[in-house]
């Protein structure tokens, strides 16, 4: 099966890294671009000064979408480890490894939003995620095998899916 680019216009990027959490700053600072600016582009906001929809130049265009292929590369190599070694066993017999929510926020935070990157993996609440992401909370640190399993299968869809984009305009 061949795999072919996906075009996409610049204001449905934005939308895609919501839903996932990558942060748009992220992305603005490995493209070399103003971060406001690209924000106000993704969003399409309108120019006060003259009323069109703000654009981004050819040569921005160029550099978002490298960005993207960069990003993509990064996480290609990103990885988190469930470690039997550090794995706690809760009273109902359940297994967790704490020091994989540590490798969660150590390498993805550089890149994700934490809450909307592990809500989009694991599909859990917003509260659950908090509770999990909690040192406060009796839930803090209760990622089983299987959970970092899903989140290392969205980290390689992510940056699967990041490589075949193409940004366009409009």
């Amino acid at each position: 099966m061949e795999l072919h680019d996906i075009k996409i216009p610049i204001t449905r990027l934005k939308d895609y890294l919501g839903e996932v959490g990558i942060a748009v700053t992220t992305v603005a600072e490995l493209a070399g671009i103003n971060p406001i600016h690209l924000h106000k582009c993704l969003v399409a906001e309108v120019d006060g000064r003259n009323g069109s929809v703000r654009t981004m130049s050819d040569d921005n265009m160029i550099r978002l979408q490298e960005a993207l292929h960069q990003l993509a590369l990064r996480l290609k190599y990103t990885f988190i480890l469930y470690n039997t070694d550090m794995e706690i066993r809760k009273r109902n017999g359940r297994r967790y490894c704490p020091d994989s929510l540590e490798q969660i926020r150590t390498e993805l935070s550089p890149v994700f939003c934490i809450i909307p990157f592990m809500k989009y993996s694991l599909g859990w609440s917003h509260s659950k995620v908090c509770n999990v992401l909690s040192h406060c909370s009796i839930s803090y640190g209760n990622l089983s095998q299987d959970d970092v399993n899903r989140i290392n299968l969205k980290l390689a869809e992510v940056a699967t899916r990041l490589d075949l984009l193409t940004i366009v305009k409009g």
